[in-house]
């Protein structure tokens, strides 16, 4: 396995510098009609594990600075309860329901970065939205999850070391379907 990187400036510059190598790896993985999903999903749920393991979140935080999360209704609720406090005041104080509408969404947090966040960890973590508790995703379907995989691979060092391992295995897993 590669060496895991966890430095946020170097993995800007290093999507940067691989912007073709993932999309050439993006285009071959969509692109081929013989590679089974199901079969990519469980190769990448297992090259997905170990840095999962390998890369502690509460350290980085970057996804709860950079990114839009989407709500649902249950999620308001659930923070409602976490925070002690009515639905609406949640939804008035940290909700913008309009906004999200026009992407086809309930609502979003109004606040980047997130209201929530106390340094780079989460200080509601055990009410998170549920956005929150899946990011980052890679399955299922991995492969038509790829152009948001590679938004955020600038953003993320899961994403980034997941994309950046699976390139040493584009070959084998395009040349096998």
């Amino acid at each position: 396995m590669r060496t895991l990187v966890t430095d946020l400036a170097e993995i800007a510059e290093r999507v940067q510098a691989q912007r073709d190598e993932f999309d050439v790896m993006r285009y071959r993985l969509q692109l081929d009609d013989g590679l089974d999903d199901a079969a990519l999903d469980t190769f990448v749920e297992a090259l997905v594990a170990p840095i999962v393991a390998a890369i502690d979140c509460t350290r980085c935080g970057n996804c709860c600075r950079a990114l839009v999360v989407y709500l649902e209704e249950r999620d308001v609720a659930r923070l409602a309860e976490g925070l002690q406090t009515p639905f609406e005041r949640v939804l008035e104080d940290y909700v913008d329901v309009e906004a999200a509408h026009t992407v086809g969404e309930w609502g979003a947090f109004k606040h980047k970065p997130c209201a929530f966040l106390r340094g780079t960890r989460c200080g509601v973590y055990a009410h998170r939205p549920q956005t929150c508790r899946d990011y980052p995703a890679f399955t299922p379907e991995f492969r038509w999850m790829l152009d948001d995989l590679l938004d955020g691979a600038p953003i993320c060092p899961i994403i980034y070391n997941v994309l950046n391992a699976l390139l040493d295995h584009v070959d084998r897993l395009t040349a096998s379907s």
